[in-house]
């Protein structure tokens, strides 16, 4: 059985240093996801969740990636994400402990480094023409099937159909993707969404005027930043999101495995205060 306990108490550990370097940068960011329903819900996880959901605006994640690698290898992480790893296939970050490993569903054949993580979301302004939305959409999903089909060759022989996208190589399949999730974002007046959202396209949405407005709220022994209007974006997101789910649904969803040999104490903010202040 999996030890919870210990992957959150990683996990917080993991949250206290990058909110620490994104305060220290001035980087906007907010939980997302389950991870603001156990701010409002729970004041912290959710007893049964593995994992913590963070996200920032495009131009935020990306400052985000200048400075967390470096920043954060000093103590004891590292960040995970494609241009710094080709073998990392996804389009958004996970800072992740060294000295840690584990088996996370979905990613079981994955040949880039896996260990215990938090998801670094970045959000993108999605068109209002729909139209435009479903030539996003439809684009970001071919795409996405290529580049996995280069990493999982095996799933897709079954496929009949030659993707238009096959003789470009990995890096360049890459930047296109990056340029269709940014293609709009020179429009202040569009909503944000987390294109990288395992929720369909534009569901996971932020309007224009609720993205620079955040408030602290108790996360376990840290304040972290939510969504100021956190009710109208986890109203869209899940609906009555205050509604525990039935018995069968509480269940861990992401780490299958865990291995710890490593973890350096050391290099995390062990007690409260030191956590909070570390945010602060």
């Amino acid at each position: 059985m999996l030890d919870l306990q210990l992957i959150h108490k990683i996990q917080l550990g993991i949250l206290a240093n990058v909110a620490e370097i994104n305060s220290r940068h001035h980087l906007e960011y907010f939980l997302t996801g389950g991870s603001a329903i156990g701010a409002v819900r729970h004041h912290g996880f959710i007893p049964w969740d593995d994992d913590i959901d963070i996200g920032l605006p495009r131009t935020d994640f990306e400052k985000f990636l200048q400075f967390a690698p470096a920043e954060l290898s000093d103590r004891g992480y590292f960040v995970e994400e494609n241009r710094l790893d080709p073998q990392y296939e996804y389009d958004f970050a996970k800072v992740m402990a060294n000295g840690t490993e584990i088996l996370e569903h979905g990613r079981e054949l994955t040949k880039a480094k896996n260990g215990i993580f938090i998801d670094v979301f970045p959000f993108d302004r999605m068109p209002k023409k729909q139209l435009q939305q479903q030539r996003q959409q439809e684009k970001l999903t071919d795409l996405l099937a290529e580049i996995r089909k280069r990493f999982y060759p095996d799933l897709y022989q079954e496929s009949i159909s030659q993707s238009k996208y096959a003789d470009y190589n990995l890096s360049e399949l890459y930047d296109i993707r990056l340029s269709t999730m940014t293609q709009y974002n020179g429009h202040p007046d569009l909503s944000l969404i987390n294109m990288s959202s395992p929720y369909q396209y534009g569901k996971e949405l932020i309007k224009p005027d609720e993205i620079h407005h955040v408030k602290t709220m108790k996360f376990e022994n840290l304040q972290v930043p939510v969504l100021a209007d956190y009710d109208a974006y986890l109203t869209r997101l899940y609906g009555d999101y205050m509604k525990l789910p039935p018995l069968d649904k509480r269940i861990q969803r992401h780490v299958l495995k865990v291995k710890v040999d490593s973890y350096q104490t050391n290099t995390q903010v062990e007690s409260g205060n030191d956590l909070e202040e570390a945010v602060s």
